[in-house]
């Protein structure tokens, strides 16, 4: 199946489904949803490399999360 017709499939152009395939973005978690419903399979059986992608920016965003919350509370203190 082309990256465009599959990216129809689940409501993304074929160019995003290509930057999924070739790592230059990792899809949301809403994404992964489409994706699995599509191939019939459950987000516990993606393969264990994108897990690894995604937990990696689960972390990246706790982490922003992290360092937003630390600059709100030294602001409010001034």
């Amino acid at each position: 199946m082309s990256q465009e017709r599959f990216g129809k499939r689940v409501g993304l152009s074929g160019k995003t489904i290509s930057s999924y395939e070739n790592n230059k973005s990792t899809p949301p978690l809403h994404v992964l949803e489409k994706i699995s419903e599509a191939y019939n399979v459950t987000i516990f059986d993606i393969p264990v490399n994108q897990k690894k992608d995604i937990n990696n920016r689960i972390d990246e965003i706790t982490n922003a999360l992290i360092e937003l919350q630390s600059i709100l509370e030294t602001g409010l203190s001034l």
